[in-house]
């Protein structure tokens, strides 16, 4: 299980988040935190209900008065936060969340460019989260795989002990339609930034606006093709002091989007649901029971010299 193609990927991921000087310097903290919602005997539910508690965590490290440069580390640590969150709570699944977007398989880069006339760019896409397909492929080990190219050549599945990225993206081209994709985009910042994915949200939604010359996706690779596709915001939000209600107009922004609306705290009804219920509602199928199954396998492998120690919960 835990040298799959998503469990490999998901590991490079963490390792990714865990190489930043953000993360190194928070991290101390943020784990004092962490345990002590976690408890020493934790279950699946605790690290599950962590998504209740991610506010308070990020805040843990906050400083008021912040400049600019503080702001958007800020922001990368949040998204940090977020990513870290949803992989450890998918570990033993086939979904996988990547903040570095070298890291996305080429042809799902493809499928969330935005084109506008001649000029392409990629979504405002702090996270990418993949749903693999349930096929062997994605649930064998990688040094059990037999892949072969369009020409019936072999290719080697690792390259230095890690994912060779021309399989990665051989196979995502190859099982495309059956591939799942969610966006995320991570703010620290509700009322200043929740417009943003709101008209995201709707460009992606109208499939493009063509009388404006506006586009979705590059080399025959679009999300219109895929089974699913999502769109969500997470938010702390740090702008503590705002009294959110579902008249609110940053609230309104944000209500319709296809993947939903979350925060780092519990759930307040037709506000905000804890980033914890983003699982169930756009990840669902990604698990091989259920999400808490597969975390209650996994939990051993947490501890100091497990194949998941790279969460560093200890």
């Amino acid at each position: 299980m835990l040298n799959t193609i998503p469990e490999l990927l998901r590991r490079k991921s963490i390792q990714a988040i865990f190489q930043t000087d953000t993360i190194r310097t928070t991290w101390p903290t943020w784990l004092n935190v962490i345990h002590q919602k976690l408890g020493t005997n934790f279950s699946e539910n605790d690290i599950i209900n962590l998504g209740d508690h991610l506010a308070q965590i990020f805040r843990s490290t906050t400083i008021a008065g912040r400049d600019q440069a503080a702001l958007s580390s800020g922001g990368t640590a949040w998204e940090s936060l977020v990513c870290w969150y949803i992989n450890l709570c998918c570990v033993g699944s086939r979904t996988v969340a990547l903040r570095t977007m070298s890291m996305v398989p080429r042809p799902i880069q493809d499928a969330i460019t935005i084109n506008y006339a001649n000029f392409a760019c990629n979504t405002e896409s702090d996270i990418t989260v993949i749903v693999f397909p349930d096929t062997a492929d994605y649930n064998i080990r990688v040094d059990q795989l037999n892949i072969v190219d369009a020409h019936g050549f072999p290719i080697e599945p690792t390259v230095g002990g890690k994912i060779n990225p021309i399989v990665l993206n051989f196979l995502t081209e190859r099982d495309f339609l059956n591939t799942e994709i969610g966006v995320i985009q991570c703010k620290t910042n509700w009322n200043d930034n929740a417009q943003i994915p709101m008209l995201w949200d709707m460009i992606y939604s109208a499939g493009g606006f063509r009388g404006r010359n506006i586009t979705i996706g590059r080399n025959n690779f679009s999300i219109q093709n895929i089974s699913n596709f999502t769109y969500a915001f997470v938010t702390v939000p740090s702008n503590i002091k705002t009294n959110y209600t579902q008249k609110s107009v940053a609230v309104k922004r944000v209500t319709n989007l296809s993947g939903g609306n979350f925060w780092g705290q519990p759930t307040l009804a037709n506000v905000a649901r804890s980033v914890k219920e983003i699982f169930n509602n756009n990840y669902s199928s990604g698990s091989r029971t259920n999400l808490r199954n597969d975390l209650r396998l996994a939990l051993p492998d947490f501890f100091p010299g497990g194949d998941l120690d790279y969460f560093k919960l200890y």
